[in-house]
């Protein structure tokens, strides 16, 4: 008996990139056949990529990192290596050179006036694709500038995510104790997580599916709900980082030695917090969800313990714990970013603050002047609060 096997690839446009394989057996006199069929978004440049527009040559690779001083007891991993990005009078941020070719279009400050046309090259006729255009169409409302995000009378960022920065008094202290975090998170966290890591580089969207229990054919629209966060994610973070131009943590401390990456986009804000956050606020607005996975509270009346409690945008302020299972997903989406050494503490933080912030002006301000009407997204959500019965 023969038997056959196949594979199959998926590819698409945006600013990512997928790839995926499957396997099929024949039986038959001599001869057999099989099929596979992948699914992706990415956008092709001529040689492969994943984990979010990294080039092919800073794939995965498992590194077997002894962290434990040798028998004389001299340290076995130079974590004093450290690179002060505000050594120079110019200081180190990240070039347009810098970026992955197909992302390059986001290296120049001044925002695209054509991304919503190029969205257009994706798939048009996916309600996701329509509200990041509608979206990224109004972005005086989300992300014209730095004082936008700052200085608002509702700024969209919180100081203490920009601690950072060579204008605060904390400066190069500040993110020398992020690093001191990282290394701690590389010593007792990476190998433990290592696993998970790598297939949420990829493959965030697949972790918040399997938690709630969705599937395209019960669950269709939920599904294209968390399309639309990943579409307009994408738009807003990619403008985000391309303001602010942050360099990797392992750009300043090489023995971060992440297990592949980083990738080839500046690092504030993260943007697997900032889509992990936006994904479980746009979930929690379906109440059969919210009563499963929501804020948990303390009744007002009976004082017991209960679940659903309304999310709001202060909830998310700080850094504290949010008591949510889905909200907790996109905190644990976002650390392990830290662990693998690609983000710094400060970009996770922002990365939530930011999500809170989209999710407020898009469903929570109607009729006023800081409202992002996006009615695709209003007609998505509909339809995916019809799926999950009270």
């Amino acid at each position: 008996m023969a038997q056959g096997a196949g594979a199959g690839a998926g590819a698409g446009a945006g600013a990512g990139a997928g790839a995926g394989a499957g396997a099929g057996t024949g039986a038959g006199a001599g001869t057999g056949a099989g099929a596979g069929a992948g699914a992706g978004a990415g956008a092709a440049t001529g040689y492969p990529r994943s984990y979010y527009a990294t080039p092919g040559e800073l794939r995965f690779r498992p590194w077997a990192l002894d962290i434990t001083p040798d028998n004389a007891g001299n340290p076995a991993f130079l974590f004093d290596v450290f690179i002060d990005p505000y050594a120079t009078a110019k200081p180190m941020a990240w070039r347009p050179d810098d970026w992955d070719p197909a992302l390059r279009f986001w290296s120049l400050k001044t925002y695209d006036p054509h991304l919503t046309e190029w969205l257009r090259t994706v798939d048009p006729s996916r309600p996701s694709i329509m509200a990041a255009r509608e979206f990224g169409a109004q972005v005086q409302l989300w992300g014209p500038d730095t004082n936008f995000l700052e200085k608002t009378p509702n700024p969209w960022i919180e100081p203490g995510d920009l601690l950072w920065r060579p204008a605060t008094a904390a400066g190069t202290g500040f993110i020398k104790s992020e690093i001191v975090q990282l290394q701690q998170l590389m010593k007792d966290d990476r190998e433990r997580y290592l696993a998970e890591i790598e297939a949420q580089a990829d493959g965030l969207a697949d972790y918040v599916i399997a938690f709630i229990g969705a599937d395209q054919l019960r669950h269709p629209w939920t599904i294209e709900l968390i399309n639309c966060a990943l579409a307009m994610g994408n738009v807003a973070y990619m403008r985000w980082k391309s303001l602010y131009g942050r360099v990797r943590p392992s750009f300043l401390c090489p023995a971060l030695a992440p297990s592949f990456g980083p990738p080839q986009h500046p690092a504030f804000p993260s943007g697997h917090s900032t889509l992990g956050h936006l994904i479980a606020l746009l979930l929690l607005e379906i109440p059969g969800l919210r009563t499963r996975f929501g804020v948990k509270g303390v009744d007002s009346v009976t004082g017991l313990p209960v679940t659903g409690q309304p999310v709001t945008r202060t909830l998310l302020a700080g850094t504290a714990p949010v008591n949510s299972p889905l909200l907790w997903l996109a905190a644990r989406l976002a650390k392990n970013r830290e662990r693998l050494g690609v983000h710094y503490p400060s970009d996770s933080s922002a990365g939530r603050h930011l999500a809170a912030a989209m999710w407020h002006a898009l469903l929570k301000t109607p009729g006023t002047a800081t409202e992002i009407d996006c009615p695709t997204l209003q007609s998505v959500l509909l339809r995916a609060q019809a799926e999950w019965p009270v």
